[in-house]
């Protein structure tokens, strides 16, 4: 499935760039500006930690900076991270809504080099690199051939990304992309932040 004609054209112009982002946040997904995620996962989430807490989050398969994601409301309280997705046009819409976080257009992979994306359109959850995948929508989904797109992305390994941006103190970590490629190399010096759970339960 072809990317969108606006879509298309906000490539090549900055002032059409600006009325997408804007119009894919405020009008499209504007009710999800109040209540992002799908279940209320956010405020779960941040009762887990102190009250005012301000941290950090890692997001792998940020998808949209507000639509359907557990990070929007620790943003608005003041939390930034690194969101990480497939997708350019969503890195693109976390750079316009959220522009105190790093948003990074890769995959993530267990080396540093490039992969074939199976792309169906442009906020699609089921853009995938893994041919497996690809295959299970196929059969299972309806999606037919001729609706993929074949591309080339970009993959980093996690723990050299978390190296680069000298990322070593994580609160949260939030991942919504396929096991078969989620290689999660977390070295010590990362400092994955532990959250005692029963804590929150006790009487």
């Amino acid at each position: 499935m072809a990317n969108s004609i606006f879509y298309e054209a906000s490539k090549k112009n900055k002032f059409i760039k600006k009325i997408y982002n804007f119009y894919n946040i405020y009008i499209r997904n504007g009710k999800f500006l109040d209540k992002g995620t799908q279940f209320g996962e956010d405020k779960y989430i941040l009762n887990l930690f102190e009250k005012n807490f301000k941290g950090h989050f890692l997001d792998i398969g940020c998808f949209h900076p507000t639509k359907h994601n557990n990070t929007y409301l620790m943003y608005k309280n003041g939390w930034s991270g690194i969101n990480i997705d497939l997708n350019p046009l969503t890195i693109e819409l976390f750079d316009f809504m959220r522009p105190r976080d790093i948003n990074i257009n890769v995959g993530v992979s267990d080396t540093e080099n490039e992969k074939k994306l199976y792309f169906i359109d442009e906020f699609n959850t089921q853009n995938s690199l893994d041919e497996n995948q690809l295959n299970f929508l196929k059969n299972h989904h309806n999606i037919k051939l001729d609706e993929i797109v074949e591309k080339k992305i970009k993959t980093r390994r996690l723990d050299k990304i978390l190296d680069e941006y000298k990322y070593y103190n994580i609160d949260f970590m939030n991942l919504d992309i396929e096991v078969y490629f989620l290689f999660l190399k977390i070295e010590p010096h990362h400092n994955l932040q532990y959250v005692d759970h029963q804590k929150k339960f006790e009487g």
